[in-house]
C-alpha cells in the first residue's frame, strides 16, 4: 500500500526543502522520479508543489507529474422523464507545466466538463482528482484557479489591490500572508504599477489580467481558462498568451477552452476534440491536422481548415 504526499524538492543531503518548482523534465508525459534515502520526517517536510509524492514500504520515492487526472466521467441531465447526457466518459490527463485545450462544437460538452472540474457542477459518475485529490470524495479542498473574465466579477470602486486582498480571504490565504501574496499575483501580470488604481478605470485588457491574478491567489497547481482572449484586440492577447505561458513554465497545468483557432495553435500542447459529449480525437495540433486528411500544394493545412473538415463527425444527431 502506498501513502500519498505532496512535495517540494528537498537537499538529499541535508534534508532542508530548497525548491517548490517542478521538475520541467515531466511536461510531456508520466516520467517518474525515482529516488531513496528520505526520512520519515523529511517525508512530513514535503508539504506543497504541484505533483504527487508516493512513498512505498521500500522506501522508494516515486514523484509523479499529473495535476489532473479526469476518470470516466459523466454527467447527465434529466428534465420530464427524459435523460440527455451532456458528458459522456470523458477521460484523460494534465501534467505540470501542461496546456490542454478543449476544442468542439457548442453543445459538445467542454463547459460542463469544465464546471466539474471546476467543482460547479456535482458529476453523475466517474472521478476528478487534482493533485492526488478526489475532488467530490476526499474532505480536502482542490485548489483550482478559474478564469471566465469578462467586465464583471470585482468592485469598481475599489483599487486591484484592496479586491485582491478580498478575494485572497475567499482563497483561504493566511492574514499575514495576504499582502505579500496579493503583490506577487499582481507582479506576474503586470499591473503592479496600477495595484492602486480603481478597478472602474481598468481597460477590458487590465480587467483579464486583473481575473488571472484572481485565480492565482494562493498558488492554485490548476487554473482554468474559458476563452481568455474574447473580445481584445491583438496586442492585448499577445500579451495574455505570454502570461499563459510563462504560468505553464512555471508548472501550472493549464485547461483552456477557446473557439480561437490561432490561440489553440499558439498555446496547445494537446487538444481533446469532443463532439456529443465524448473525446472524438486527442493529440497536438500537428496531429490533429493530420488526421484530418486537408492537403494544400502550397502551404500546411490550419487548424481551422482540419477542424471544419472534422466538425460534422462531432455533432450530435
Amino acid at each position: 500500500m502506498q501513502r500519498k504526499w505532496r512535495y517540494c524538492f528537498s537537499n538529499y543531503t541535508t534534508g532542508r526543502v530548497e525548491d517548490s518548482r517542478v521538475l520541467r523534465g515531466f511536461n510531456r508525459g508520466p516520467r517518474p522520479y525515482f529516488g531513496s534515502g528520505h526520512s520519515a520526517q523529511q517525508l512530513n517536510t514535503l508539504s506543497s508543489g504541484n505533483g504527487i509524492l508516493n512513498y512505498s514500504l521500500k522506501g522508494m520515492l516515486i514523484i509523479s507529474s499529473i495535476i489532473l487526472s479526469v476518470q470516466n466521467l459523466c454527467k447527465t441531465f434529466s428534465s420530464h422523464g427524459d435523460d440527455f447526457k451532456a458528458v459522456d466518459n470523458i477521460s484523460f490527463d494534465i501534467h505540470a507545466g501542461e496546456i490542454v485545450s478543449l476544442l468542439g462544437p457548442n453543445g459538445a460538452g467542454k463547459t460542463t466538463t469544465v464546471s466539474m472540474v471546476g467543482g460547479y457542477l456535482i458529476p453523475t459518475s466517474g472521478q476528478v482528482i487534482i493533485n492526488g485529490v478526489n475532488r467530490y470524495q476526499d474532505k480536502f479542498d482542490s485548489k483550482v484557479g478559474i478564469v471566465l473574465g469578462g467586465e464583471l466579477g470585482f468592485y469598481g470602486r475599489a483599487s486591484a489591490i484592496d479586491n485582491l486582498l478580498f478575494f485572497s480571504d475567499l482563497a483561504r490565504v493566511p492574514r499575514k500572508n495576504q499582502r505579500t501574496e496579493v503583490a506577487r499575483v499582481l507582479e506576474l501580470v503586470e499591473l503592479t504599477n496600477v495595484s492602486n488604481k480603481k478597478v472602474q478605470f481598468f481597460s477590458r485588457g487590465m480587467k483579464q489580467r486583473l481575473h488571472i491574478a484572481r485565480a492565482l491567489l494562493g498558488n492554485p497547481p490548476l487554473l482554468l481558462l474559458d476563452e481568455p482572449t474574447t473580445g481584445l484586440d491583438v496586442e492585448i492577447s499577445a500579451e495574455i498568451h505570454r502570461i499563459i505561458k510563462q504560468l505553464a513554465s512555471q508548472g501550472v497545468a493549464i485547461l483552456l477552452t477557446s473557439h480561437t483557432m490561432s490561440e489553440i495553435e499558439s498555446l496547445a500542447d494537446q487538444v481533446l476534440l469532443i463532439g456529443a459529449g465524448k473525446i472524438f480525437s486527442a493529440g497536438t495540433v500537428t496531429e490533429l491536422i493530420k488526421q484530418s486528411d486537408i492537403h494544400h500544394i502550397d502551404r500546411p493545412a490550419t487548424l481551422e481548415e482540419s477542424y471544419l473538415a472534422i466538425a460534422p463527425k462531432l455533432r450530435r444527431p
